[in-house]
């Protein structure tokens, strides 16, 4: 990238002020900016000097003194300068060979003056170049600003600021959105067709950038790699966009057309600014309509007949009508709330924006709609069906459906392990509200049965018994008669009569089976099933004690299942 604060020492040996001027070594760093110019007449001239300044001299005060002649070099180079100007004919008869050999082996170069021209003219027609390239750059940063900013103005997203930004540098631009992944690419078909394995791979890659406290030089604005086209190296520079020192994504531009100047990236900064905002904002959309669909998901499925009808009435506003049929299912998620916050890796928004959209996705039939909110750890789902069937919700369709989003959230993140209840399909949206109920119960059984996570409420049979309304207490009452006193007896005497009771109904009553899967003597398993009937004075061997013992564990489960823990203090 051309630094356009000053002129390079070839740019300025093309002014006709130099005519009679050449360079003499160090040729190879002609391509070096000069940002201002000195004059040195003196031995202490390396306390004066500043970086990016080109040293015009008539060597006088080193005329001598061969060795500071070949030091001057190595030290001017060490300091950042960008070459030095000696007039010859006057102390020195030609550039000593010492100071060549110095300057061919670092690049600086070395420009020998005509004795008849005026240091005065050469350091004003230097200063007038620097000021005018200042000057031009001010003015075109100033144009480059206001476009942007208008685009910005008049309502322009990302694609709008990407034409505009590649109107400007004239190259292949691809921005990648990290929060929404709508990442936008800006380039001619022709170099759509050459870059499109490199664009395919900065889209769906890993960020250049990963560190989100990132500590970028002014001299090295951006990461910069080669990648291999057609048989040929195109550089590629990336440009993070941060605001808050938090990463939101990346701006790629291959110089496929020119090298990048200082003006282009001080332009592709405020556009990552800009388009950094425009993020923010689109956080704040989404935040905000996350939470009204939340609230009115709350409404419809409330309880409650007064919030359920003033969420009816807004129910088109979330394409939700009667020509369909409704089903809610209930996805949880251990710990899901802590993954919507900021992380040092990941946007909570992001977190949010991908989970919506890994459901969205998995809903193929064009026929079905989808709308889901959020809270806690637990997300709520309504399913629309059009009418099918003759009036009547296929349960299969929908348990279908819901394996596949459960699959896709899975495949998505593969550290999350969800649990899902699943309620019946109702025709009216007022009658709703049952089928978020029996997605809650169906969701506690779901936690329960370790080898089923995925459970429709018409599915759960016997035990949707245990689900009645108001039944609770007398729920918890039957528990305390039957597997409470074994549970307690467990706990003072270190026993594991509840863990031999389990594996006797998962043996089928085989005591044999139950000694192999426990790896204890056939008599002590013996001695444990006659303790049980003696403490809970049921007899194992009558069908009816029989059951209530195999569901009373069932309900042990459900009691130390977190959705009834609010409810211990009601028995």
């Amino acid at each position: 990238m051309i630094n356009e604060r000053g002129i390079t020492v070839r740019e300025l040996m093309q002014h006709n002020i130099m005519k009679n001027a050449r360079i003499v070594a160090g040729e190879r760093g002609a391509s070096k900016v000069i940002t201002g110019a000195n004059i040195m007449e003196v031995p202490d001239i390396l306390d004066w000097v500043r970086s990016g300044e080109i040293l015009i001299t008539t060597a006088y005060s080193i005329k001598d003194d061969i060795k500071a002649q070949k030091d001057l070099i190595p030290l001017l180079n060490s300091k950042g300068l960008s070459g030095i100007a000696i007039k010859t004919k006057r102390y020195l008869e030609e550039v000593p060979k010492a100071m060549e050999e110095e300057a061919n082996k670092f690049g600086f170069p070395i420009i020998e003056l005509p004795y008849d021209i005026s240091f005065s003219d050469v350091m004003n027609a230097i200063l007038l170049e620097i000021y005018s390239k200042q000057s031009d750059a001010l003015m075109r940063m100033d144009e480059i600003h206001q476009k942007i900013t208008d685009v910005v103005l008049s309502g322009g997203g990302l694609k709008e600021i990407a034409d505009t930004l590649h109107c400007i540098i004239k190259n292949p631009i691809a921005i990648k959105d990290n929060i929404f992944s709508k990442s936008v690419i800006i380039a001619s078909e022709e170099e759509r067709i050459i870059l499109d394995k490199q664009i395919k791979g900065v889209i769906k890659g890993d960020n250049v950038y990963t560190d989100l406290c990132l500590d970028i030089s002014t001299e090295e604005p951006c990461k910069k790699f080669k990648d291999r086209i057609e048989g040929k190296g195109i550089r590629r520079c990336i440009f993070p966009i941060v605001a808050g020192k938090r990463l939101y994504g990346e701006i790629h531009i291959w110089e496929k057309t020119k090298e990048i100047s200082a003006v282009d990236v001080r332009a592709i900064q405020y556009a990552c600014t800009v388009v950094a905002l425009e993020l923010m904002k689109q956080i704040t959309i989404f935040e905000v309509e996350s939470r009204h669909k939340n609230e009115f998901l709350e409404g419809l499925l409330s309880q409650d007949e007064k919030a359920r009808s003033a969420s009816i009435k807004q129910a088109d506003i979330f394409g939700l009508d009667v020509d369909y049929q409704y089903a809610v299912f209930l996805i949880y998620i251990d710990d899901l709330e802590s993954h919507f916050y900021d992380s040092p890796k990941e946007n909570g928004t992001q977190f949010k924006n991908k989970l919506t959209e890994t459901i969205e996705a998995s809903i193929k039939d064009k026929d079905i709609r989808l709308l889901s909110g959020c809270k806690g750890s637990t997300l709520t789902i309504v399913l629309a069906f059009r009418d099918i069937n003759g009036g009547k919700c296929i349960k299969d369709k929908n348990i279908e459906i819901v394996k596949r989003i459960v699959e896709d959230i899975k495949q998505s993140y593969n550290y999350i392990s969800p649990f899902t209840g699943i309620g019946r399909c109702y025709e009216k949206l007022s009658d709703l509200w049952k089928s978020m109920e029996e997605s809650k119960k169906a969701l506690s059984f779901a936690k329960i049965f370790n080898n089923d996570k995925i459970i429709h409420y018409d599915n759960l049979g016997i035990f949707r018994l245990l689900c009645m309304e108001h039944q609770e207490s007398e729920i918890r009452r039957f528990y305390k008669e039957t597997i409470e006193p074994l549970s307690e007896y467990d706990a003072q005497k270190d026993g594991e009569l509840i863990r031999t009771l389990s594996m006797y109904f998962e043996c089928g009553g085989n005591l044999k089976r139950v000694s192999e899967k426990m790896y204890i003597h056939y008599n002590t398993i013996l001695y444990r099933i006659q303790k049980i009937q003696q403490i809970t004075k049921l007899d194992i061997s009558n069908s009816n004690d029989r059951l209530n013992l195999e569901v009373s564990l069932k309900i042990m489960s459900i009691i130390n299942d977190t959705a009834f823990s609010s409810q211990e203090n009601d028995v």
